[in-house]
């Protein structure tokens, strides 16, 4: 018997709002792994955990009206973005949640000693936001808890170089050149290479889904994780099909040994 390693995608999604420290808690408290979130930069230069460029979607008025205007988080300051409601648009049990920067985020992992995958939205921020991006993970107690996820071998050499404590996931490009590069890249790095499962929610995804064939070519150069999974048979499936040392869910898999 060995331990999946079962990632929460924007913490447990499927029981509070996404991105968020009460989805984050979740997480902790109900055992998994790793906890996947986004970054987003706010107007005067502060990360912060957000999945959209707007708020509109997962965010509220004080009170839970919709907000009527289109707010894009690049557009205002940290002190503006904290008087919506992050929580309030899901349940009205989780009225008051903000949302959180990266800092606080940081401080988290380190505390409850849970790993942390970012998404590759990362690579898309500007040289100035990517140098602070960097410096706050190299500043932090929390390094060894942090997951860079890489589709380009250039910001792949950075964060190699940068935080040699880091763990990277590679979401990118499987051919054998890349595989190849990755490795030789990645070098003592945990490595995890992520595969889509072929499911309606990864359908927007360019890259191929997992299959036996493709997953055994890969683990030959690091470990493998299958994202996202929401059902039993999808769980099923991928164990005694794909046999992953990592699964993504956004929460409706809850973790447990499963045999490999």
């Amino acid at each position: 018997m060995k331990k999946i390693r079962l990632q929460a995608h924007r913490g447990v999604s499927t029981e509070a709002p996404e991105n968020t420290l009460a989805a984050f808690q979740m997480a902790v408290d109900q055992g998994y792994s790793i906890i996947e979130l986004d970054t987003k930069y706010t107007k005067d230069g502060v990360c912060v955990v957000l999945h959209d460029p707007t708020l509109n979607r997962t965010c509220r008025l004080p009170g839970g009206d919709v907000i009527a205007d289109e707010v894009n988080i690049n557009d205002i300051t940290l002190a503006e973005a904290l008087t919506f409601d992050a929580g309030i648009a899901m349940d009205a049990r989780f009225t008051g949640e903000k949302i959180p920067t990266f800092a606080q985020m940081l401080d988290f992992f380190k505390k409850n000693n849970i790993a942390c995958k970012v998404d590759n939205v990362w690579e898309s921020f500007t040289p100035e936001q990517k140098d602070d991006f960097i410096e706050l993970v190299k500043n932090s107690d929390a390094k060894s808890k942090i997951g860079f996820s890489c589709q380009n071998l250039e910001n792949l050499k950075r964060v190699v170089k940068e935080v040699p404590e880091c763990e990277i996931h590679w979401d990118g490009a499987l051919d054998d050149e890349i595989l190849e590069n990755v490795k030789k890249i990645a070098k003592n790095h945990r490595l995890t290479f992520w595969i889509r499962f072929d499911n309606k929610t990864t359908s927007w995804s360019k890259f191929p889904y997992a299959t036996p064939e493709l997953c055994d070519k890969v683990r030959k150069f690091g470990e493998i994780g299958v994202w996202i999974l929401s059902t039993n048979e999808e769980l099923d499936k991928t164990v005694s099909e794909f046999k992953p040392d990592a699964i993504e869910t956004t929460g409706a898999i809850k973790p447990r040994m499963i045999e490999k």
